[in-house]
């Protein structure tokens, strides 16, 4: 009888020992979970979808720079996500393995706003007269240079979005995006 017990006991404490290991393996917080961030191109909102198909029902636009959790990754280019209220598929290649910067997500297009043209000058990145900053094609920093900007060369804004502001630069008449972080009204 003593043996039984002592069996028992043994039994016993392993499946308390045990209980954390199982319910951290069903948890959402498990490795096998991972969260990626929305990038899209041109600043437009990832579609959300039913199923993993571009024919397939949209459930709701993702905002870029939101943070999604995956779920599970199909074989097909589509990850199944959460982004804490709704759940569906999305395309993976406008999911990025870190959060993009302010300046990596492209501006909407929808967000600027035609102003009266002012003059504006260029000041350097964080103070440093070494450092200039770039005139971009698109109003994302990965968008293509076209030229880089010193301290105190003058553009005049003719839109402006919350990040970005679209000019032209007053040296080569081109027209391009300036982040507003790095222009000063003059």
């Amino acid at each position: 009888m003593k043996k039984i017990m002592k069996v028992i006991l043994i039994l016993a404490t392993i499946c308390a020992l045990m209980v954390p290991v199982f319910a951290s393996a069903g948890s959402s917080s498990g490795s096998n979970v991972s969260e990626m961030w929305v990038n899209c191109a041109d600043g437009k909102t990832l579609n959300l979808r039913q199923s993993p198909s571009t024919k397939s029902g949209r459930i709701a636009q993702i905002e870029c720079g939101t943070k999604l959790e995956i779920l599970e990754f199909c074989s097909n280019g589509w990850a199944y996500v959460t982004d804490g209220r709704h759940t569906g598929y999305v395309m993976v290649k406008y999911l990025v393995d870190t959060k993009p910067g302010k300046y990596e997500i492209t501006e909407r297009e929808d967000n600027f706003v035609a102003v009266s043209p002012y003059m504006v000058s260029a000041i350097a990145l964080n103070n440093k007269t070494d450092r200039s900053v770039g005139l971009r094609v698109k109003p994302n920093k990965t968008s293509g240079l076209i030229r880089r900007l010193e301290a105190g060369d003058e553009l005049q804004v003719i839109t402006r979005g919350r990040t970005w502001s679209r000019v032209v630069d007053m040296v080569t008449g081109r027209t391009g995006y300036v982040a507003n972080d790095y222009i000063e009204r003059i």
